[in-house]
């Protein structure tokens, strides 16, 4: 079944799976207003790229195919390569210091003070 695009009078956008012979039925949105079909072109993904060279050592020009050397099974090293911009970074997580690390920086405050290395008071905004 084709899709069509549909647009109400209050300007809600949805699509309709129809059969060729509802094609011409009146159509209504969701919030019960009456709809007018749309005319849009039809959104067309290629595969096919600039020829390159995949982590094969092959030269590649589909989409589908270049990735597919990133992939371990897909190389000769049997290595998994990252595909820049891709990949979604860890989240952050600060580092949590041990108890030794915040008793050796407590003991080297102490010192500081002692010793009159004391830091400036912090500026605050009037």
């Amino acid at each position: 079944m084709p899709v069509y695009d549909y647009q109400c009078i209050q300007g809600h956008h949805f699509e309709r799976f129809l059969k060729l012979a509802s094609y011409r039925d009146p159509q209504q949105c969701d919030c019960g207003a009456g709809a007018e079909r749309l005319i849009l072109a039809p959104a067309v993904r290629s595969d096919s790229i600039e020829p390159c060279y995949g982590a094969d050592g092959k030269m590649h020009d589909s989409l589908a195919a270049l990735r597919a050397t990133y992939l371990p099974s897909g190389n000769p090293k049997g290595k998994r390569y990252t595909e820049i911009g891709n990949e979604k970074p860890a989240p952050y997580k600060r580092p949590e210091p041990g108890e030794k690390e915040r008793r050796d920086d407590i003991k080297a405050a102490i010192e500081d003070i002692k010793n009159g290395r004391v830091p400036p008071p912090a500026m605050t905004a009037n």
